[in-house]
Parts: structure tokens; C-alpha cells; sequence
């Protein structure tokens, strides 16, 4: 695996918390329009749908996944970007929350219209 005895590869955990905390995650991103919300698994954070497009406006590189969840009849787009990429960002815009597996960043508000049409392309990219 990866050579350190004990830690777990970082898919499982990305895959025990969409398991576990997709439905509250999903809750908080209805109506989110100036937060991002980030959700730590391994060496990358992850961001769902409102977030997401929060994230991808900030991290033009980033890696999109979309997925369907059992407990939420649209699919989700999730957005991921490096640890060291955040801890970059996070140097000089600092966290509303500042967990070790969860940050809260404070950033300019999107609009419905914007995020339907992001979320919208997202979809359709994978389709």
C-alpha cells in the first residue's frame, strides 16, 4: 500500500463518508451561496454541489466527479483538490472553520442562476 502501517488507502474514507454523511452533507449545501464547504479523505479535500461550484470558480484545475447517491434523486458533482493546494489557498484567506477533516471558507456569493447553469454543464460533461 503506501508504505505507513495502519492508515487506510484514501479512497475508503471518501467512501465511508459519502456512506455515512452524504445526507447531512447534501442538507447543508442546499441554499449554501457563500460558503465552501470541505470535507478531508486522505491527501485531498472534497466539495459537493453548491461548494463544489464554489471551489471549481477558485481552483480552475480541479478533479469533478459526479455520482448518484441512494438517499438523493439528482447526481452529485463532487469537486477535489490536493491538501497542498488548500493549505496554499489557506495561507492567506482563512478559515471561518479550521478542523483537521473539515474547513469552512467565507467567499463571495453565488447566485441560483450560477449555480444551476454550473451544475447544469457538470452534469452534461459526464453524460
Amino acid at each position: 500500500m503506501n508504505g505507513k502501517p495502519n492508515v487506510e488507502p484514501p479512497w475508503m474514507s471518501l467512501k465511508r463518508l459519502i456512506e455515512t454523511r452524504m445526507v447531512e452533507i447534501l442538507r447543508k449545501e442546499q441554499g449554501n451561496r457563500k460558503y465552501i464547504r470541505l470535507y478531508g479523505a486522505g491527501e485531498y479535500w472534497h466539495a459537493f454541489e453548491e461548494s463544489a461550484c464554489q471551489l471549481s470558480r477558485i481552483f480552475t484545475e480541479c478533479e469533478t466527479a459526479l455520482f448518484r447517491h441512494k438517499d438523493y434523486p439528482f447526481p452529485v458533482v463532487m469537486v477535489s483538490i490536493p491538501d497542498s493546494e488548500l493549505r496554499t489557498y489557506i495561507r492567506q484567506h482563512i478559515p471561518v472553520c479550521d478542523k483537521p477533516d473539515y474547513k469552512k471558507l467565507l467567499v463571495a456569493e453565488l447566485s441560483v442562476s450560477e449555480y444551476r447553469a454550473w451544475h447544469e454543464h457538470a452534469v452534461k460533461e459526464f453524460l
